[in-house]
């Protein structure tokens, strides 16, 4: 019988607990990330790619459980060098 709960769609999937908590805690990252460029870009234009780059990333990943390939990683962590804030 397959089981209804997160876990076990997740698990069916191929998403064990121990995947599925490292992407939770890489998307917590990547929601600090939106928070840093917005913070350091101001008065943004709501279009601008890079935003909206990481937004829909974040949106795919609640919405979806779709996870980032390589090349999104290393989108990703380009952003996160060129924007995080100075204390992490």
């Amino acid at each position: 019988m397959k089981g209804k709960r997160l876990v076990d769609v997740l698990e069916e999937e191929g998403i064990n607990s121990e995947h599925r908590e490292f992407w939770e805690r890489m998307f917590n990252k990547m929601g600090l990330l939106l928070e840093h460029m917005k913070k350091s870009k101001g008065n943004y234009d709501i279009d601008d790619p890079e935003i909206r780059w990481v937004e829909d990333r974040i949106e795919y990943w609640n919405g979806e459980e779709r996870l980032l390939t390589s090349q999104e990683m290393s989108v990703a962590n380009h952003y996160w060098k060129k924007y995080k804030h100075p204390n992490f």
